[in-house]
């Protein structure tokens, strides 16, 4: 049977999508990014995070290039696609909702990791600034989904305080489970309930919490009263703070997973946006990467990366300085990330080198300690991939010695 399909348009773009699908999804078929926390591919967001905010009109409203005139903000998650619907992702007011929502979910998730100046580089150690334990990075270091997200829809550039909820964190099995990270999107609740059987996880209000600390649901209200009331004259009649991530966490529905029926099948690990639910330790690591293996998760949905075609033109434009510069192949995957004395010679070179012929694009950091750089964008390609960028590991090969250019 032949999928029945709408004609709409997305800022300006007109393309077809399967009748039934969400905005969201018709945006994804499309290539345009649409951010996200409650929301995982080929699952039924659970959560309501307020952060897909589009501008919606259909029948002659105006939605195409970020006014304000016509249509409404709705959340693109939960609207069905119509025939001659018109979307626009970069609409003012939509933009606004975007960050205010982002910005009462920083409220009750650490982010000082996310603002620190020194966070590049940072040894995780010791905090520079004397920030205590339960405010500072945690392992999902500078490979946090919400970090992406944060800076995608400019909540950092004013961030809100953070007030500790002392929730506790527990280790079972493999798996630990921190619930002060948490921000309740409820992707491991669905990706429980629809990958296993045994629907081992439930979202529960944080006040509920045996030794919850009431002054955090006080300190969350009160935050959110003064966002909704900067900026914005009014608010869409499906947009409240009672949408906020953050006033509920993921538990089990027992005293522990194990008496809870889980699996560990590690899909909640795979899908947490939050570093709540991580593999703890070298083994738990292990674990998880046999599990990776098996799963049939696709991968989550990232803000774009700003990255130029690697041509001549766009190398001549890059500056003559240290720096570490990162190729990409057709398939996204990176290719090569290099730490060079000058980052215009070193993308000169690489155009010509057949160990890089299959990279197409490229991003670069201007930086004087680009072997350190280099170094922990490595480690972090090592910890997400398993493996080293394709070029770093010819090098290897052929020298030994780690591949760094400096």
């Amino acid at each position: 049977m032949d999928t029945i399909t709408v004609g709409i348009t997305i800022d300006g773009t007109a393309i077809s999508a399967p009748q039934g699908v969400s905005i969201m999804d018709a945006c994804d078929m499309a290539g345009t990014y649409v951010p996200r926390l409650c929301a995982y591919p080929g699952l039924k967001p659970l959560g309501d995070c307020g952060l897909c905010f589009v501008r919606v009109s259909v029948g002659g409203g105006s939605a195409d290039g970020g006014s304000a005139d016509g249509g409404e903000v709705r959340r693109a998650c939960s609207v069905e696609v119509q025939n001659g619907m018109n979307v626009s992702t970069t609409d003012s007011e939509a933009l606004t909702y975007r960050r205010n929502s982002m910005a009462a979910i920083l409220g009750d998730h650490p982010h000082v990791c996310l603002t620190c100046p020194d966070r590049d580089g940072c040894s995780r150690d010791e905090c520079t600034y004397g920030n205590a334990i339960h405010v500072r990075c945690c392992d999902e270091f500078d490979r946090c989904e919400i970090a992406k997200v944060a800076a995608f829809v400019g909540a950092l550039e004013d961030p809100p305080g953070y007030q500790f909820r002392a929730l506790g964190a527990t280790v079972d099995h493999q798996i630990r489970h921190d619930l002060d990270l948490c921000v309740g999107c409820g992707r491991c609740v669905v990706a429980c309930d629809t990958l296993e059987e045994g629907e081992a996880l439930q979202l529960v209000e944080t006040a509920t919490l045996v030794g919850r600390d009431l002054e955090g649901a006080e300190y969350l209200a009160t935050e959110a009263a003064r966002i909704t009331g900067e900026g914005t004259e009014s608010a869409p009649t499906d947009w409240s703070p009672r949408s906020y991530l953050g006033r509920a966490v993921a538990v089990p529905k027992a005293e522990n997973l194990r008496a809870s029926g889980c699996t560990f099948c590690g899909a909640c690990v795979m899908v947490c946006p939050s570093g709540a639910l991580t593999a703890e330790g070298a083994r738990g690591a292990a674990w998880l990467a046999k599990r990776k293996e098996r799963t049939a998760l696709r991968p989550p949905a990232l803000p774009p990366q700003d990255r130029r075609a690697l041509t001549t033109k766009a190398v001549a434009d890059v500056p003559a300085r240290e720096g570490v510069f990162l190729l990409y192949g057709a398939d996204g995957r990176a290719v090569r990330i290099s730490g060079v004395m000058d980052l215009r010679a070193g993308l000169t070179e690489a155009l010509s080198d057949p160990a890089t012929r299959d990279a197409v694009a490229f991003t670069y950091e201007v930086g004087p300690l680009y072997t350190q750089r280099e170094s922990e964008l490595l480690a972090r390609h090592m910890h997400e991939h398993g493996e080293m960028p394709r070029s770093n590991e010819l090098v290897d090969d052929l020298f030994g010695d780690g591949g760094g250019s400096e």
